[in-house]
């Protein structure tokens, strides 16, 4: 699934909830402006209905009054709002105002009590009732003080307020939004010129980023890049050694072929012909040995990390080489034995050990000469597993077995055809199952001794 681009989605995560926050505030904004228009309206219902209250009177054994101008000019606005009014006695006379005004039922707190009302059934009003005490010679009397105006002006209030507030928490979230844009895009140009440095980069180009020029978050991502690319740098520097390697090992004897295929064809006589048609089988053998020995080479330096998968007897591994070798060491004239001690686990794969066991076998098969005796022994240590491979034949000097292990070194003591490749196949193995090869003075004085060291496996 595609995750798209850092910005937008950062910017979404960001956005909706401040989205979901406007909508909130836009809510309470409503309310508080609904609040605030009715409190301004109760104020303006309430200072009429005390004008009007004050200029009730009892006269002529009735209770008048005369509604001053004021009482109705609190209400002036541009909306033309209606405006009723009644004044009542206990009773329910409407001794003054409007008929038609319905009153609540139910008293208020104190004298006054607000309510939403309709007039004559077709305005809806916001309203208060106001009750007065008149003083009359039988004693006080109670009169009812009702003034309504219709809501136009207090939904245009509300509207004021509201979208006021609206505007103001949408321009903050408007202004947060192109904030964040800038800051979002400032921080990602760091990554977006690691973007380009790696565009840039020549195929054969394997510096390591400059980590400190990105954020602290994504220093792992460039360290893990780095640590990457490294990796492929010593990857194509061992396949181009393998390449040139293989090219310059295969050339000799492909020209040396071809020269004896030339002579057998320029023969007359077939002795001749059957020499010259052997050495060509001899060398033909050689380069399928070390083209075998080159493959072999090339897969261990392509699946390092895939060799370590197994837990492996190396001992039986061993053991069996030994008896399939067993022939030819008789034939070349070498006494060779197996020791071990038991089973011995290493992790790893089958067909490197085996690769690597019979390449140990065969360079003393090939080298160790007739008389040798060799001795393959493994032994189960507390951390590793070491393999000895040890032969009385004539050996290396001290300055050969110094570059015995890299690819195409030969001793000088070494018999015609071979590679030069045994040893190093080995040391790639071993190598890339973490363990350790060296090369130490034989225990009898004379000959050549290998000793391999590879990690026990957790029983």
């Amino acid at each position: 699934m595609k995750s798209g681009s850092i910005r937008v989605n950062l910017l979404a995560w960001l956005i909706i909830p401040g989205l979901l926050v406007l909508g909130i505030g836009a809510w309470l904004s409503y309310e508080q402006a609904f609040r605030l228009s009715n409190i301004v309206t109760d104020q303006q219902l309430t200072a009429s209905a005390r004008m009007i209250a004050e200029e009730v009177a009892y006269s002529d054994d009735s209770l008048v009054v005369t509604i001053p101008p004021a009482a109705l000019e609190l209400f002036a606005s541009e909306s033309h709002d209606e405006v009723a009014y009644a004044v009542t006695d206990s009773a329910g006379n409407l001794i003054a105002g409007y008929p038609g005004l319905d009153t609540p039922t139910k008293t208020g707190r104190g004298n006054l009590l607000f309510f939403e009302t309709v007039f004559r059934d077709e305005e809806p009003m916001r309203a208060v009732d106001f009750l007065q005490t008149v003083v009359t010679p039988t004693g006080g009397v109670i009169v009812r003080v009702s003034v309504g105006e219709t809501l136009k002006a207090r939904n245009a209030l509300v509207t004021t307020l509201w979208m006021r507030g609206f505007l103001e928490q949408g321009a903050l979230v408007v202004a947060g939004a192109i904030s964040i844009w800038f800051g979002i895009s400032r921080e990602l140009a760091p990554l977006l010129r690691l973007r380009q440095e790696v565009r840039d980069r020549r195929p054969d180009q394997f510096e390591p980023f400059d980590a400190d020029r990105v954020q602290t978050e994504i220093r792992p991502l460039v360290q893990a890049l780095n640590a990457h690319m490294d990796r492929l740098r010593q990857q194509l520097e061992r396949q181009r050694r393998f390449l040139d390697s293989a090219a310059h090992q295969l050339r000799t004897p492909l020209a040396v072929i071809k020269t004896q295929v030339n002579y057998a064809l320029r023969s007359r006589e077939r002795s001749e012909i059957d020499l010259a048609l052997t050495e060509v089988d001899s060398n033909l053998t050689s380069m399928a040995r070390m083209t075998s020995q080159l493959l072999t080479l090339g897969g261990v330096d392509h699946n390092r990390t895939a060799l370590q998968s197994e837990t492996i007897d190396l001992s039986d591994i061993a053991h069996q080489v030994v008896l399939e070798a067993a022939s030819r060491a008789l034939d070349a004239g070498i006494e060779m034995a197996f020791d071990s001690d038991g089973p011995a686990g290493v992790v790893g794969s089958d067909v490197m050990l085996v690769e690597l066991v019979t390449n140990l076998v065969e360079n003393i098969i090939a080298h160790a000469g007739a008389g040798a005796e060799a001795t393959i022994a493994v032994r189960r240590g507390v951390r590793d597993v070491i393999l000895r491979v040890e032969d009385t034949g004539e050996g290396a000097t001290d300055e050969d077995r110094t570059g015995l292990l890299q690819r195409f070194r030969r001793g000088r003591n070494a018999r015609p055809g071979g590679s030069g490749l045994g040893l190093s196949i080995v040391s790639e193995v071993v190598e890339s199952m973490g363990g350790t090869i060296d090369l130490p003075a034989p225990r009898a004085g004379k000959g050549f001794a290998v000793e391999v060291r590879l990690p026990a496996a957790v029983s």
